[in-house]
């Protein structure tokens, strides 16, 4: 899922910005929402403090009463990994490499050029990089640094003696801190829920037998992690989506 979240005090803009958004994303695969505000109020503060993955803030630089930069700086106090575009009608106010070396900003855009034609080349620019980060499972474990191809990825299932959280890929098993929801929420694309402890990759599954609730996979390996609690979402899975 795709979380943009969009603010300017101008209707026509907010308008204008979430309109070409629409058609951007309906060329895409990807899943999005939009969440629009015309102030940085506390009503905002509150909403970029959730948890949502690849959010793509599109952002003001200056409104009647706040500054964009002040609330991108309190955005990267908890979220490094959002991506924000700076809108402006005072581009000769600020610098782009200023703002990258403050806030990190993905891109300075004027209000006064085609905006849809610089909205769109960004936003694809985006979507490719979050494309590329989700066919890779990035972790950091104590003193280990995973980059594991999610194609590698069979199963995660949960330890709970250790309260940790079992990848089983191809040819070994890389134990995380982090939890299967972690997982799950991160890499919706290719991991499917099967069971309260286990994900799989459901492009490896050649079986899933609901009646001994048993998965099996086309490397020859099959575990009994199998709930009929999510027989519905499985179907939905495997004959709705690609």
């Amino acid at each position: 899922m795709i979380n943009f979240i969009i603010v300017d005090d101008n209707v026509i803009w907010r308008e204008q910005v979430s309109s070409i958004i629409d058609k951007i994303m309906i060329k895409t695969n990807f899943e999005y929402n939009k969440k629009i505000f015309e102030e940085y109020n506390n009503i905002f503060i509150s909403y970029t403090e959730k948890e949502f993955e690849n959010k793509i803030y599109i952002l003001d630089i200056k409104t009647q009463s706040k500054n964009g930069i002040d609330a991108a700086r309190k955005i990267r106090l908890y979220d490094k990994e959002a991506t924000i575009i700076f809108l402006t009608a005072y581009e000769e106010e600020y610098s782009i490499k200023i703002l990258k070396s403050v806030v990190e900003v993905f891109s300075l855009i004027s209000k006064k050029e085609d905006i849809e034609e610089s909205l769109e080349k960004n936003i694809l620019k985006i979507l490719e990089r979050i494309k590329e980060n989700k066919e890779i499972l990035k972790l950091i474990e104590k003193n280990s640094i995973y980059a594991i191809p999610l194609s590698k990825i069979v199963y995660m299932t949960t330890d709970n003696k250790k309260r940790k959280t079992i990848i089983q890929t191809e040819s070994n098993k890389v134990y995380s801190n982090k939890a299967l929801k972690f997982f799950e929420q991160k890499y919706s694309s290719t991991l499917l829920r099967t069971h309260k402890s286990c994900l799989v990759n459901f492009k490896k599954v050649i079986n899933f037998d609901f009646k001994q609730q048993k998965i099996y996979f086309n490397n020859g390996s099959n575990i009994e992690l199998l709930s009929k609690k999510y027989k519905n979402k499985i179907k939905e899975r495997i004959f709705v989506k690609d």
